[in-house]
């Protein structure tokens, strides 16, 4: 299963897979890309910080993709 949230303006996506690992994979602004960072996990499994939203798929790829565009 895998769910998309935008915390701030980060994308993130938390992919559960089938053998029980969960990989969070957050947009990184200075590289232009996806990388993995699970200290995204805690903040969205907590949100005390006001800053997290649930969001489609599509959404999350025209987050991606807004944000290469700004970094090229």
């Amino acid at each position: 299963m895998t769910k998309f949230y935008l915390v701030g303006t980060i994308p993130v996506k938390i992919e559960k897979r089938a053998d029980g690992t969960t990989v969070v994979q957050a947009f990184n602004v200075q590289l232009g890309r996806l990388e993995n960072n699970s200290r995204y996990y805690t903040m969205i499994r907590r949100d005390d910080t006001g800053l997290v939203k649930v969001i489609t798929a599509a959404e999350f790829d025209a987050h991606v993709a807004a944000l290469r565009l700004k970094a090229s």
